[in-house]
């Protein structure tokens, strides 16, 4: 794990990261990469309250992104609710630029006590293309081993 924010920040969530966050970064040679944030808030209360800040976020991702970026055309959707510890949600979005780039993009909050996790996974390719269930076995598993 790598202390601090992770760069760049992922889309939508990262203005959201506290410098006291936690990362780790996944790559594979074919254009996919996965990332896992996690934070330690000093109270359950805190923790909830970051994990729906976050969830906000997510709720209104496709419109931030066009918002900011003229040349893309994002939409979204929310993949319900995974049973993990104090639960986790997911979402994916699926964006296309002007010059041709065409990327899915799947996010995951979830929390267990005071810690939260963001978990974010891309790739080029559309709604079709997303792993949602392996996605959300990955979530449950991150999860899971948070303490």
């Amino acid at each position: 794990m790598t202390s601090g924010q992770p760069d760049p920040l992922p889309m939508c969530v990262g203005e959201g990261l506290p410098s006291t966050s936690v990362h780790r970064t996944y790559r594979t040679d074919l254009d996919t990469g996965a990332l896992q944030v996690t934070v330690v808030e000093r109270s359950e209360q805190r923790a909830k309250e970051f994990a729906a800040l976050l969830r906000k976020k997510l709720d209104g991702c496709a419109e931030t992104v066009m918002k900011q970026n003229p040349e893309i055309t994002a939409s979204q959707k929310y993949y319900g609710k995974v049973n993990a510890e104090e639960g986790a949600h997911v979402y994916g979005v699926h964006t296309v630029a002007s010059w041709g780039a065409n990327d899915i993009n799947m996010f995951a909050v979830g929390r267990d006590g005071n810690t939260v996790t963001l978990v974010t996974w891309g790739q080029m390719g559309t709604f079709a293309d997303a792993q949602v269930g392996d996605f959300k076995t990955t979530t449950a598993t991150a999860v899971n081993k948070l303490y």
